[in-house]
Order: structure tokens, then C-alpha cells, then sequence
């Protein structure tokens, strides 16, 4: 009788090896495996300890930038805020510091920056304004560009001119392609 018990017992219990082996890679298979680092948290949390509260991080997921806004007391909190910003973010984005310093006339810059944009693209005979559709915005030096461009090619031309404008820091290129 014990022998029998024994057997059953080894039995069961080779069954439930069996079943825990099979079912391994289902429930691996099945795992969630979307985990993405919180860029946007950590950058925030990070900033906030480091006394630069005043500094906002927005993680843009599909462009892989985390964008920094807000304005600070000096370039070097500029400076150190973009520095946080690209240990957090490590290899895997860019960051793109469009921090203001009080008291340097930041926004006349900027305004002088979105003028002389406008004027080198519609006077430029270069440039087919009736084909692209170019919107400039310009933050703390960092341009952005919105609108439509016909080909990689001229996106390309394009984010190349603006670097050329005297004030421009960075340049972020959201021209969208046709598909």
C-alpha cells in the first residue's frame, strides 16, 4: 500500500512539474514587456531636488526628446538643468533645453529670431512657399519647425537654413512628410 501511495505521489507530482514547465512560456510569452522608463517623471523629480522646480520636462515618445521649459536665475541653472535632464535620459533621447534666464530679454530675441526666419524663407526666390507650409517658434534659441515639406530632401534644406540664423540654439524639425 505504501509503495502504491508512493507512486501516486510521484506520479502527481511529476504531472505538476510537467504542467509548471509547459505553462512557463505562456505566461512569459504573455508578459507585458511595454515597460518605458517615465522620462518625463524622473526628469521632473530630479529637477525639483536638484532646486529647479521652475524647470518643466515634457517627454515627446514618438520624436524620443525630452523638451525643458520654464525660465531660471543664471545660465549655469540652464546649464545644469539641461545636464540633469541628459543623465536621465542617457542614450536613449535628445534633450532640447528651451530654459529662459530672467533678465536677458529672452522673448525680443526670440521674436527677432521668428522675424528674420520669415523674411529668409519668403524672400529667399530659393524657397517655394507655395509648396511648403513652414511655421517657426522659437523658444530660449531653440526653433521649431511645424508644417508640411514634400520630400525628406527639402526637410533636410530646411532645418539647414534655419541653423544658419543668427540666435539659433537648436533646431527641432516636425515638417511632416507625405505619405
Amino acid at each position: 500500500m505504501f509503495q502504491e501511495e508512493a507512486s501516486v505521489k510521484k506520479l502527481f507530482s511529476s504531472w505538476a512539474a510537467v504542467a509548471l514547465i509547459a505553462a512557463g512560456p505562456l505566461v512569459i510569452g504573455c508578459a507585458d514587456r511595454t515597460e518605458t522608463a517615465d522620462y518625463e517623471a524622473r526628469a521632473n523629480e530630479t529637477l525639483e531636488t536638484a532646486n529647479l522646480g521652475d524647470v518643466n520636462a515634457d517627454w515627446k515618445d514618438e520624436e524620443k526628446q525630452l523638451h525643458l521649459s520654464g525660465e531660471v536665475e543664471s545660465a549655469a541653472d540652464k546649464a545644469r538643468a539641461e545636464e540633469i535632464a541628459r543623465q536621465v535620459v542617457g542614450t536613449t533621447g535628445r534633450v532640447v533645453n528651451e530654459v529662459t534666464v530672467a533678465g536677458t530679454g529672452a522673448e525680443s530675441i526670440d521674436d527677432r529670431v521668428e522675424d528674420q526666419l520669415d523674411r529668409a524663407f519668403k524672400e529667399d526666390e530659393e524657397w517655394d512657399m507655395d509648396g511648403l507650409d513652414l511655421t517657426f517658434d522659437s523658444q530660449a534659441g531653440v526653433v521649431t519647425i511645424t508644417g508640411d515639406a514634400p520630400s525628406q530632401a527639402v526637410k533636410d534644406r530646411v532645418t539647414a537654413r534655419v541653423k544658419t540664423i543668427d540666435g539659433v540654439k537648436d533646431v527641432v524639425n516636425n515638417l511632416e512628410l507625405p505619405r
